[in-house]
């Protein structure tokens, strides 16, 4: 039983950690996928995968007010326990303030772009552009928190309570990552993708009686949207499994022999397998919404799955 509540210890306490990082993800891969979709529907002539493109964009929009919210209470919930962090977020030397740039940028490119759908459709290569814009600005948020990430634990490595270092914000983001930080910032963009496409679908089967297409364009776009959703979900498992691989390195004896770690990752790999059934079944259903309930669990599973691997990695981490 023990062996057990530990596992269920450890994931219940990330789990907030895994919808944030659920809700942020999925705010910067939606314009990715979004902006995909729209040059797909120009360049094959299909108004459907515009239809698509539409709906992703408006969910990419509530992603991200729904980001803002979570990181204001995240952000006044951790200065008012460690008062320490205030001068991360208000310092116009922290790094963070990058973070902040990127953020701004992106929904000041998105904005526009899904408000204006429709009176920008005799001007494509233009609504096109804004959309490509608010993609490059999330996938510019993913390197500015990375490498913010990187400052912090440089920082916190050296002192209790890290200080924002002495030097211009603009200092950390003019070299590059180092490898470790580029494969992070990968993951986190296969992730993005992956989230976003998996929130989509629960997002298409809520709207379906507001957004009458008719039949066969939910019987187009399910299973479009199943299909981008699974192909970065099996490589976000592939990844993960690479990495767990090469951080366990000689101690992989440790890993099969530390139950919580094990319990931990094989319930995460079950639940991604899981959620690429459901997706593989959607893909390639004749009538996808018939699966609405799994399209309804998936991002759940998700979130879960994410946040018992953080819980696996964590406790591999202190007991190595």
């Amino acid at each position: 039983m023990n062996t057990l509540i530990e596992p269920l210890r450890l994931t219940s306490h990330l789990l907030p950690k895994a919808a944030g990082d659920f809700i942020a993800l999925s705010a910067i891969g939606a314009p990715i996928l979004a902006v995909i979709l729209e040059i797909t529907a120009k360049a094959r002539n299909k108004i459907f995968y515009d239809k698509l493109a539409k709906q992703i964009s408006s969910l990419s929009l509530i992603m991200y007010v729904l980001f803002l919210i979570c990181a204001a209470g995240a952000a006044t919930y951790f200065t008012r326990r460690f008062d320490w962090l205030t001068e991360w977020f208000i310092s116009t030397s922290s790094p963070l303030l990058m973070v902040y740039i990127t953020v701004a940028f992106t929904l000041a490119m998105l904005l526009p772009y899904t408000m204006f759908w429709k009176p920008m459709k005799g001007k494509k290569p233009l609504h096109i552009l804004l959309g490509s814009c608010a993609a490059f600005g999330g996938i510019a948020s993913i390197h500015a928190a990375t490498m913010t990430m990187k400052v912090f634990f440089i920082q916190q490595a050296a002192a209790p309570f890290p200080k924002v270092p002495d030097l211009p914000f603009i200092y950390h983001f003019m070299v590059l990552p180092p490898a470790a930080g580029l494969c992070l910032a990968g993951l986190y963009l296969i992730m993005a993708l992956s989230f976003a496409a998996s929130i989509g679908g629960l997002y298409l089967v809520l709207r379906r009686n507001k957004d009458d297409f008719g039949r066969d364009y939910y019987k187009f776009s399910l299973p479009v949207i199943a299909k981008w959703a699974f192909i970065p979900t099996f490589a976000q498992l592939v990844a993960v499994a690479a990495v767990i691989i090469y951080l366990c390195g000689p101690a992989k004896e440790l890993l099969l022999s530390n139950n919580t770690t094990a319990i931990c990752f094989g319930i995460s790999a079950f639940l991604t397998i899981l959620n690429c059934a459901i997706w593989i079944v959607t893909w390639k259903s004749a009538t996808p919404m018939r699966h609405k309930i799994g399209l309804t669990l998936a991002p759940f599973f998700t979130i879960i799955a994410h946040a018992t691997v953080m819980a696996g990695a964590m406790n591999l981490y202190l007991t190595m």
